[in-house]
């Protein structure tokens, strides 16, 4: 099994989306060695083109982490569809039929916390600063 990754990013019309995205995708090649990302909207690559670049590297698995905080339509609904992801879970591509599981979002996490509690430390240190 060839394990491809595909994080799964809303977009934005502001370019900085495009620069989480790299990054993100950039630390997760630390880990995995098919690492890509794609949007819902606004911004390409589009989650099916990432996911046909997946395959055309040699993934024969995929799983699609969604950088969101919680499930609602875009997990449930979009994500699966604009993926292409058929009712057993698989995707075909260029006649190369791929198994596709959609992780969790990252919900409710104490790491999460943590940054956020650095953020608003930051905060606090800016308005001091000023």
């Amino acid at each position: 099994m060839k394990l491809g990754i595909l994080l799964v990013l809303h977009g934005s019309r502001v370019n900085e989306w495009r620069d989480v995205a790299v990054n993100y995708r950039d630390l997760l090649k630390n880990y995995f060695d098919l690492v890509q990302f794609g949007f819902i909207e606004f911004n390409e690559p589009t989650l099916r083109q990432a996911t046909e670049s997946l395959i055309r590297l040699g993934a024969t698995k995929i799983v699609a982490v969604p950088l969101l905080f919680a499930a609602g339509a875009h997990f449930y609904r979009d994500i699966p569809r604009l993926i292409g992801v058929n009712e057993n879970g698989k995707v075909n591509i260029d006649n190369k039929i791929v198994d596709v599981i959609i992780a969790r979002p990252i919900g409710i996490d104490k790491r999460v916390a943590e940054i956020l509690k650095e953020r608003v430390e930051q905060a606090i240190d800016g308005l001091r600063q000023v």
